[in-house]
């Protein structure tokens, strides 16, 4: 009878835990609806370049205790002060962890980043690397804050850390 308590319990504690589909679709949505707004502010930012300033580096958002959790470098960049974005041509954006090693970037040919939602929309060919994974496609979409990345065409993934039933592939 005890083990019956102990397995209702946990039946309840993984239940609780258990993934929600709509939780994720409604998620997957507004994410969806967020990379569309950044493409359109994507091609808006690229009408109205004036001069780009060159090797820059911006941060992004910082740790707790103020070092650089992530940061863009561009080759050419404008800033939009008003609407806090950035525009860069030869673009990495890169993700630190609070020991300054970075664990994740994207780079691109050209991109927008906006510093308030902490995302960005890279216009044609790039290339994200999370560990020991790689990801490369044209038109991808990245959220750091929502640790999300979608890629609408040519999607090529390469992991040299897949495992299968705890096994390494």
């Amino acid at each position: 009878m005890k083990s019956l308590a102990i397995t209702a319990a946990v039946a309840s504690a993984l239940a609780a835990q258990a993934f929600d589909s709509a939780d994720w679709l409604g998620k997957r949505e507004m994410l969806d609806r967020e990379a569309e707004r950044l493409r359109g502010v994507y091609s808006n930012c690229v009408a109205s370049l004036k001069i780009p300033a060159e090797n820059i580096t911006v941060p992004i958002e910082n740790h707790p205790d103020g070092s650089v959790k992530s940061k863009v470098f561009a080759e050419k960049a404008q800033f939009f002060i008003d609407d806090g974005l950035v525009w860069g041509e030869g673009v990495k954006v890169s993700q630190f962890d609070e020991s300054g090693r970075e664990v994740g970037s994207v780079s691109a040919s050209s991109c927008v980043v906006d510093k308030q939602t902490k995302s960005g929309w890279a216009e044609g060919a790039a290339k994200v690397v999370y560990g020991n994974t790689v990801v490369e496609g044209d038109g991808v979409y990245f959220s750091f804050a929502e640790e999300y990345i979608k890629i609408t065409s040519k999607t090529c993934i390469t992991s040299k850390e897949l495992k299968f039933g705890g096994f390494k592939l």
